[in-house]
């Protein structure tokens, strides 16, 4: 492992149990097609893009499922709300921010991501 990874490793802990940590690194459901892409997220994504200051995790991870469920990505979508769900978000954090992409997004986007939102929320519950 190297600065850049330990770093990711470091940060995506404010956003997942330590479980799902153990899991992301060692059970990686592309790594016979891509291998490198786990390594990528870590290090890119969580070393250094979420680790920069200027923002809690809960803002970053809200920033991020709003990103997320723009591009319609509906597993990323899942992912993301239960890591800002960890970080701290609440049901109503996530279900406001999700209503404020209706005039930018549609309805048909918001209303697949709090559906989603839904299933983690009653999962967590």
């Amino acid at each position: 492992m190297n600065e850049r990874f330990t770093k990711g490793i470091d940060t995506i802990k404010q956003y997942m149990t330590e479980e799902e940590v153990t899991q992301m690194i060692t059970s990686d459901p592309l790594a016979d097609v891509a291998p490198d892409l786990r390594k990528m997220i870590i290090e890119f994504a969580y070393g250094d893009v979420y680790a920069r200051p200027g923002l809690e995790a809960k803002n970053r991870a809200l920033v991020v499922i709003t990103a997320v469920v723009t591009q319609g990505a509906a597993p990323q979508t899942k992912t993301h709300i239960q890591r800002g769900y960890h970080a701290g978000l609440t049901q109503t954090e996530i279900v406001e921010a999700l209503l404020q992409l209706v005039p930018y997004i549609g309805f048909p986007k918001v209303q697949n991501a709090l559906t989603i939102a839904q299933q983690v929320f009653a999962e967590k519950i």
